[in-house]
C-alpha cells in the first residue's frame, strides 16, 4: 500500500526532509492533517526510513479507535523501547515514570512529572544519536498519552524530532498547541491516474474518470474504489461521505466472512491492546466454542488485518471503524461481555463490564470507582475522570451520582481542565447534591470562573458557604475562606465584606497555624492584620509541602514582606518543580515574577514571568496567565521599552484584569513610568495620583505604597510637592499598623524625596541606613536622588560617588531609564561615564534618526524619551562632545 499511498508526494516528502534535517540542530515538531485514506501514514513510512537512513533512533506510538483504551498505552508504545534507560532520570521522574506504567508502588505521581521524566529521557536517549518521534492517528491516542505527547513536543529541543498526524475533524491538546502543521490533500489527477494503472489496469478510460472524481485525490479511494465499482450508485459516492463509504465497503466485506470471522473481527475492534491470544479466548467466549487463530485467515485474504508477533491489527483505521459500524449495540455489548469474562486483568475486566451494559448497575458503578482510584496511583489522572464519570452514569442513587461527578470535576481542577469542570459540574447540578456537596461545587466553580470582580455580595456568600461547611469539612471551609480574601485582595469589595472574612476566619477552631487561615487575614485586610500575620509566619517551622508554601508565599507578598516571600516561594518552587505540581508551579512563577520586579532583580522575573506565562496558559489559568502579562508590563516599563508596556497593559486590561485593582494600580504605575521616562512629568502625576484617589480603579490599599517612590519623582518634576506630602502624611499614619518592609521602604524614599533641601540630607541617610541588600533598585533609587540632591549643593565629589554607584547598580539591573539618568548627572559632575551593551539598541535607534537631521526634540518624542536623554546619546558619537 505504502508505494502509491506516496505518488505525487513530492511536496510532503520536502518537508519532511527538511524537518530531518533540522532535528539535529534545533529540534521539531510537525503535526500533518488530512482525511482517512488520503496518505498520513505512509508519509510517517517515509520519513521512518529517511529517519533511519540519517541515523535517527525511530519510536512509534498510534492511536486506536477504542472506547477503552488503556492509560499510558501511547506512552508505553512510545517510551517502551528504551524505558531500560530510566536509571538517567532524576529520582522522582524515574518513580513516577515507572508508576505510570504500573511497574512500582508508591504515591500517585503528578500526571505533568511523568510528562517531565518523558521529556528527560528523550533527552538523554537523543545525547547518543538523534530522536524521531512518529505519532500516527493521534486523535485516538488514549487521553493521558495525548496530553503527554503535547507536553512533550511543547519542549522538544535540539535532536529531538516530531512527526504526529491527525484526521481532519478531530480536535485534542496537540492541535491545539499550534505547532506546524502539513495539510495532506488529495493528489493531483496526473498522480491518481497513476495510482489507477498500477492497481487497477484494467479499467476503461470512464471507469478511471469516474473512480478519480468520486476518490478526490485520496490514494486509499483510488486503490479501494475499483473493486466495488460495480455497487457503485450511477449518481456518485456522495451518500453522505468519501469516509463513509471506504468505511461501508470494509465493513462489507466484514458482513460476508464465516461467522466466527466476523465475532473475531468485532472482538478485535472493541479490545484496544490487539493481542492475539485475548482476541481469541474472547471470540471463544462469544461464541461458547474454541476457535484458533487462524478463524482469521478470511479476514487476512483480503487485506482487512494482519497477524505479527502475537497481535492482530486492522490495516487501515477504516477498516476498524467499519466493522464497528456495521455492528449493533447488542453485538458490541456482546463482545465487551466475552472480553470481561475472560481477561485477569481488573481494570480492564471492569472497563469491558462497563461497555456492556446500558445501566444503571452500583456493582459495576463501585468497581469503576475502584477503577479510578487504581488510575489515580498511576497518574493517570484523565482515565480516572472517565472511570467516575461513567460510575456515575450507572449509579442508581442521585446525590452519590453527583458526588461521584464532584470527585471527578475535583481531578480535572487539579489538570487545569476547566472545560471538562464545567462540563461536570453542570451533569452534578441536575443531581440530588447534598449541602456537604453543594459546597463543593460553589468552591470549583470559584475556583475557574473568578466572576464579576468587586462583587461584595458574593464574598458574603462564599463565607456564609464556609460557615456551613467547617463542622463537617474544615478543609472546604479554610479553601473558600482563601477564595474570599483572594477577592478582595483583587478587587475592591467594601470594608464590610473585608471584615467579614476577617471574622469568620477568626472563629474558625483550630486553624490559627494553617498557612490557609494566614493567608486569608493578609488577603482581606493587608495593613491591619499585617503585624500579626508576619509574626505568624515568621514563627513557622520549615515545612516541605510545596502548596503550604506557596500560600504561605501569597500572604508575605500581600504583606510587603518581599525578602520572606521571596524565600518561601524560592522552597515552593524547588519542590513543586520536583514534584511536576506545574499549575501550582504556575502560580508561584507569577508570584516570583512581581517579588523580582519589585525587588530589582530584572532577569530572574523576565524568566520567571515568561515560563509562568507559558505553564499557566497550559494548565488554563487564565487569571494567573494575565497576572504574569501585568508583571511582564512593569518590567518592560523598567528596562525602557516603552511602547511594549504601553501595548500590553492594554493587552492586560482587555483580558482579566479590568476591574481588579491590584493589576490596574501596577498598569497604571508602569504608564506612570512611561510618562517619567519621555519627560512627561504633569502627565506622570496625573496618573501615578490616580492610584492613591480611593474613586479610582487602579486604588488600591496596599500595592499603592509601591508607586509612591515614583510619585514622589514626579511631584518634584512636576511641581506637585505639597499635594503629594499630603498624601505622604496619611500614609504615614497608615504605616504605622504594618510593619511592612516594602511600605516603609518607599515612604523613606518619598520622605527624602519630598523634604525641604535643608532637611533632606537626614532623610536620605535614613533611608540608606535601612537593609537594602536584597533591594538593590530601591537603594540605587536613593543613591540617585541623594546624589542629584549633593550635585545641586555643589557637594561634587560626594556626589559623583553616589551616582556612580547608582549607574553601576542600574546598568547591573538592566534599569536603563535610571541608568540614563544617573548618566546625565554624572556628566553634569564632569566625571566620566560608562555605557551598558543595554543601551546599544536604543543608541542604533538615535543614531539612525539623527541621519535624518531631526533635532533631539522630535527624537525624543517617537522613541518616548526626554530631550536630554537624546542629546547625551548623540553626544557619543559626535566629535568634540563631551562624554
Amino acid at each position: 500500500m505504502g508505494s502509491a499511498m506516496l505518488v505525487g508526494r513530492e511536496r510532503e516528502i520536502a518537508v519532511l526532509a527538511r524537518l530531518l534535517e533540522r532535528t539535529p540542530l534545533s529540534g521539531a515538531v510537525l503535526l500533518m492533517l488530512g482525511d482517512p485514506g488520503i496518505g498520513k501514514s505512509s508519509l510517517l513510512h517515509e520519513a521512518e526510513s529517511r529517519g533511519r537512513a540519517r541515523g535517527f533512533r525511530i519510536l512509534r506510538l498510534v492511536g486506536v479507535e477504542c472506547e477503552a483504551a488503556l492509560p499510558f498505552e501511547g506512552l508505553h508504545q512510545l517510551v517502551g523501547p528504551v524505558l531500560d534507560q530510566v536509571a538517567l532520570l532524576p529520582r522522582h521522574q524515574r518513580e513516577a515514570l515507572l508508576a505510570a506504567f504500573g511497574l512500582v508502588e508508591g504515591a500517585p505521581p503528578e500526571p505533568f512529572l511523568i510528562d517531565l521524566a518523558v521529556v528527560e529521557l528523550l533527552a538523554a536517549v537523543a545525547a547518543d544519536r538523534p530522536v524521531l518521534v512518529l505519532a500516527d492517528d493521534v486523535q485516538w491516542l488514549d487521553p493521558q498519552s495525548h496530553e503527554a505527547l503535547t507536553f512533550v513536543a511543547r519542549r522538544v529541543a535540539g535532536r529531538v524530532g516530531i512527526i504526529a498526524a491527525m484526521r481532519r475533524g478531530h480536535t485534542g491538546p496537540f492541535l491545539r498547541a499550534g505547532f506546524p502543521e502539513l495539510t495532506v490533500g488529495g493528489v493531483d489527477d496526473d498522480a491518481a491516474a497513476r495510482i489507477l494503472s498500477a492497481h487497477a489496469p484494467g479499467l476503461s478510460a470512464a471507469e478511471q474518470r469516474r473512480i478519480r472524481r468520486e476518490a478526490l485525490g485520496n490514494p486509499l479511494a483510488l486503490r479501494e474504489l475499483p473493486i466495488t465499482m460495480a455497487a457503485l450508485p450511477s449518481g456518485g459516492l456522495r451518500p453522505p461521505t468519501l469516509s463513509d463509504r471506504l468505511e461501508r465497503t470494509f465493513a462489507g466485506r466484514g458482513a460476508v466472512m464465516p461467522p466466527a470471522t466476523r465475532d473475531a473481527l468485532l472482538v478485535a475492534a472493541v479490545d484496544p491492546a490487539g493481542d492475539l491470544a485475548e482476541v481469541i479466548a474472547g471470540t471463544s467466549e462469544m461464541r461458547g466454542d474454541p476457535v484458533t487463530p487462524e478463524v482469521f485467515d478470511p479476514a487476512r485474504a483480503v487485506g482487512l488485518v494482519t497477524l505479527e508477533e502475537g497481535r492482530v491489527a486492522f490495516l487501515h483505521p477504516l477498516m476498524r471503524s467499519g466493522i464497528l459500524q456495521a455492528e449493533s449495540l447488542a453485538r458490541h455489548q456482546s463482545a465487551h461481555r466475552a472480553l470481561a469474562q475472560t481477561l485477569d486483568d481488573v481494570y480492564r475486566r471492569t472497563w469491558h463490564r462497563a461497555q456492556s451494559i446500558v445501566g444503571p448497575d452500583d456493582r459495576i458503578a463501585d468497581a469503576l470507582e475502584a477503577n479510578a482510584a487504581q488510575a489515580l496511583s498511576r497518574g493517570a489522572v484523565i482515565a480516572a475522570i472517565n472511570d467516575l464519570e461513567r460510575s456515575a452514569e450507572l449509579t442508581s442513587w442521585s446525590a452519590l451520582r453527583g458526588h461521584r461527578l464532584l470527585v471527578a470535576a475535583g481531578h480535572a481542577f487539579g489538570m487545569g481542565r476547566d472545560d471538562i469542570v464545567d462540563e461536570l459540574l453542570r451533569s452534578a447540578a441536575r443531581t440530588d447534591l447534598t449541602d456537604l456537596d453543594r459546597a463543593r461545587t460553589e468552591w470549583l466553580g470559584e475556583m475557574f470562573d473568578h466572576g464579576s470582580p468587586g462583587d461584595a455580595g458574593r464574598v458574603h456568600e462564599l463565607c456564609d458557604i464556609a460557615l456551613r461547611s467547617a463542622p463537617a469539612d474544615p478543609d472546604l471551609a479554610l479553601d473558600m475562606l482563601l477564595v474570599a480574601g483572594f477577592r478582595c485582595y483583587m478587587a475592591d469589595t467594601g470594608p464590610a465584606a473585608r471584615a467579614r472574612v476577617v471574622a469568620c476566619a477568626d472563629r474558625m477552631p483550630g486553624t490559627a497555624g494553617d498557612p490557609r487561615h494566614l493567608a486569608t487575614l493578609a488577603l482581606a485586610e493587608p495593613l491591619l492584620r499585617a503585624r500579626q500575620v508576619i509574626k505568624a509566619l515568621t514563627r513557622t517551622p520549615p515545612s516541605d509541602d510545596g502548596d503550604a508554601l506557596r500560600v504561605m508565599s501569597m500572604a508575605a507578598q500581600a504583606l510587603g514582606h518581599l525578602d520572606l516571600a521571596t524565600e518561601l516561594l524560592d522552597r515552593s518552587e524547588e519542590i513543586l518543580r520536583r514534584q511536576g505540581r506545574l499549575g501550582l508551579l504556575s502560580q508561584v512563577l507569577t508570584m516570583q515574577a512581581l517579588t523580582h520586579v519589585l525587588r530589582g532583580d530584572l532577569v530572574r522575573a523576565a524568566d520567571a514571568a515568561e515560563e509562568g506565562k507559558r505553564l499557566a496558559a497550559e494548565t488554563g489559568q487564565s487569571l494567573w496567565e494575565t497576572g504574569t502579562l501585568v508583571c511582564d508590563v512593569l518590567l518592560k516599563a523598567l528596562v525602557g521599552d516603552t511602547r511594549e508596556a504601553l501595548r500590553r497593559a492594554t493587552e492586560a486590561e482587555l483580558r482579566e484584569a479590568r476591574g481588579r485593582n491590584a493589576m490596574l494600580s501596577l498598569l497604571q504605575l508602569a504608564r506612570g513610568l512611561v510618562s517619567l521616562e519621555a519627560g512627561r512629568n504633569r502627565d506622570a502625576y496625573r496618573i501615578l495620583r490616580a492610584v492613591f484617589d480611593l474613586a479610582d480603579p487602579s486604588f488600591h490599599r496596599a500595592e499603592r505604597f509601591i508607586s509612591l517612590m515614583f510619585l514622589a519623582d514626579a511631584a518634584v518634576r512636576a511641581g506637585h510637592r505639597e499635594d503629594a506630602r499630603g498624601l505622604l502624611a496619611e500614609l504615614e499614619l497608615i504605616a504605622r499598623e504594618t510593619p511592612s518592609p516594602m511600605h516603609h521602604i518607599n515612604l523613606s524614599y518619598a520622605r527624602a524625596v519630598l523634604a525641604a533641601d535643608e532637611d533632606a540630607e537626614d532623610f536620605y541617610l535614613a533611608a540608606l541606613r535601612q537593609d537594602l541588600s536584597n533591594w538593590p533598585y530601591a537603594r540605587a533609587k536613593v543613591e540617585l536622588a541623594y546624589g542629584s540632591w549633593l550635585r545641586r549643593r555643589n557637594r561634587i565629589r560626594q556626589a559623583q560617588s553616589m551616582l556612580t554607584s547608582a549607574q553601576s547598580a542600574f546598568d547591573r539591573i538592566g534599569a536603563l531609564p535610571c541608568g540614563d539618568e544617573a548618566r546625565l548627572e554624572l556628566r553634569a559632575t564632569g566625571a566620566p561615564i560608562a555605557w551598558p551593551e543595554s543601551s546599544a539598541e536604543r543608541l542604533r535607534q538615535i543614531t539612525e534618526l539623527s541621519a535624518l537631521r531631526l533635532p533631539d526634540e522630535e527624537i525624543a518624542e517617537r522613541l518616548g524619551l526626554r530631550p536630554a536623554v537624546v542629546a547625551m546619546y548623540r553626544g557619543r558619537t559626535e566629535p568634540g562632545t563631551p562624554r
